[in-house]
């Protein structure tokens, strides 16, 4: 598959990221495995929208994949190359408003996005 290959933002440490090999064609894209939710929005809004398109362009493809693989994993034992993926399929989340709705990084007519401050400590998910 030839995937759109994006310019890694500056200062982007992807080198020490892994993911399943069945996956490694996603590398390219692998500065999007970002764990909390406050480097996710960040990244969103300091891309270009092209980079945010070819990431999700990326994504969808092998989407349903990933989720299946994943499923295959307890949420909270995860081994670094699945929580790397985990976490892309987060962002994958993160930019699909920018993209399906915006046509842009930001929120149209939204505050300045570094005024939200996450709460990375709550989960949002039943306790199993």
């Amino acid at each position: 598959m030839n995937s759109p290959q994006p310019a890694s933002p500056q200062g982007a440490i992807t080198s020490a990221i892994s993911l399943p090999a069945r996956f490694a064609h996603l590398m390219p894209f692998s500065h999007w495995s970002l764990a909390t939710e406050t480097e996710r929005t960040r990244m969103r809004n300091t891309s270009a929208f092209a980079d945010i398109v070819a990431f999700k362009d990326a994504m969808l493809a092998d989407v349903d994949a990933i989720v299946a693989y994943l499923n295959g994993f307890e949420l909270d034992a995860m081994a670094p190359p699945e929580a790397a993926l985990m976490y892309m399929l987060l962002s994958l989340a993160e930019v699909a408003p920018a993209v399906e709705a915006y046509q842009q990084p930001g929120v149209i007519d939204g505050y300045e996005f570094s005024r939200f401050v996450a709460d990375e400590k709550f989960v949002m998910r039943p306790p199993i």
